[in-house]
């Protein structure tokens, strides 16, 4: 054997055929005896979670607070001006509709005297033909 034999001979990988003879037996068993069952994943889509919505009677301008306050929280608020005078009502729904535009909310007038203010993370669904100023 010369020089060049030993080197192709360690060269060369040593197979084992004890080694492959376990790989051609089959098994019908499970390996895993308890299984657990995944559960299948269903999309469900992400709607703001709206626990209250204020509603407040505003007579005077200097009661802004008691709405604005709420509104900057995120919860929509339902702005009742029937007791209000006329020159305070223009102040308050001037005063809103800025509070409404800074934060891109929407403003909707439901009735002579009645305001919906709704926040940017709350989505508003008109059906008539007054259609909510959306400032975002």
């Amino acid at each position: 054997m010369g020089i060049f034999d030993r080197i192709a001979a360690k060269a060369t990988p040593y197979e084992d055929d004890a080694e492959y003879e376990t790989y051609d037996q089959y098994s019908d068993e499970n390996y895993y005896e308890d299984e657990t069952e995944v559960a299948p994943l269903h999309s469900i889509p992400s709607m703001p979670e709206v626990a209250r919505i204020v509603t407040v009677w505003v007579s005077d301008f200097k009661d802004v607070k008691d709405f604005a306050t709420e509104y900057r929280q995120g919860l929509p608020v339902i702005l009742n001006l029937s007791d209000a005078t006329n020159d305070d009502r223009k102040r308050i729904v001037d005063f809103a509709l800025g509070l409404v535009f800074g934060l891109e909310g929407a403003f909707s007038r439901i009735s002579e005297d009645v305001f919906l203010l709704t926040p940017h993370s709350v989505k508003l669904d008109a059906m008539g033909t007054d259609e909510p100023h959306n400032f975002g």
